[in-house]
């Protein structure tokens, strides 16, 4: 019994969650919640954050240009969407044709020209034990 505590117990230290710092720019100086959804699931990305195995809103405490973010994932394969929910109704807002009303960005910060970008586009490794800062500029249409 006392050898099985100890197997479980070296099992859960060796997936430990690591922390991932994001750090957005292009933020407008506008002020709401900033919306981040992380997913390992190539057919759910960016889109159906039901099933990221994270989504959360942030608040926004300052007008600022740039702000920082972190979030604690364990060692894997992730891509990230997020979006400034400027008047914080937990939606992207769309106009009329689809188009993002609000700003918003994807790690790697891929192209955007028709569409969102696909899970290879925005994918980086989470390693243990190595400190990981995903640089991402948001994007604003309008």
């Amino acid at each position: 019994m006392k050898t099985l505590m100890l197997l479980a117990s070296l099992i859960s230290l060796g997936v430990q969650a690591e922390t991932v710092t994001l750090k957005l720019t292009n933020m407008g100086g506008e002020k709401g919640q900033i919306a981040v959804a992380v997913f390992d699931n190539t057919d759910a990305f960016p889109d159906r954050s039901n099933q990221a195995i994270l989504s959360k809103f942030f608040p926004l405490n300052t007008s600022s240009n740039e702000t920082t973010l972190t979030v604690e994932l364990r060692p894997g394969r992730y891509a990230l969407a997020l979006f400034l929910d400027a008047n914080k109704n937990q939606k992207l807002d769309t106009n009329m044709v689809g188009a993002p009303k609000e700003r918003f960005g994807f790690t790697n910060n891929p192209k955007i020209i028709f569409g969102a970008p696909n899970f290879s586009e925005c994918e980086f490794e989470v390693l243990p034990g190595k400190k990981q800062v995903q640089s991402i500029r948001m994007i604003n249409f309008f």
